[in-house]
């Protein structure tokens, strides 16, 4: 199996490289040239389709994690810290109207 995954160019690059259309191409040629049959290659595009969405979707995870934890760093507002401050005013303000009426 190594060797398949070798022909098709993902040791090293990783599965998110490669497009389906790629995949198949590649597994069809393979079947073609006698190296793994038909039952075999629709199992291995598969298994590579399944990787490449795991792989997509821990990226993704990844990618949201760090931009988190920049803004988390930095000193910029969220939208909940503005809603905060915007609730906070408008209670003082109804305060100070209640004060300058007496």
């Amino acid at each position: 199996m190594s060797e398949t995954l070798r022909k098709l160019g993902l040791i090293g690059i990783g599965v998110l490289a490669i497009t389906e259309e790629k995949i198949r191409q590649t597994v069809d040629e393979l079947i073609e040239k006698g190296e793994m049959n038909r039952e075999e290659g629709k199992s291995l595009v598969q298994e590579l389709l399944t990787e490449k969405k795991k792989q997509m979707q821990e990226l993704g995870d990844t990618i949201s994690n760090s931009v988190q934890n920049s803004i988390d760093r930095s000193k910029i507002a969220t939208k909940d810290d503005i809603v905060r401050m915007e609730d906070k005013i408008a209670e003082l303000e109804k305060t100070v109207r209640e004060l300058s009426e007496k």
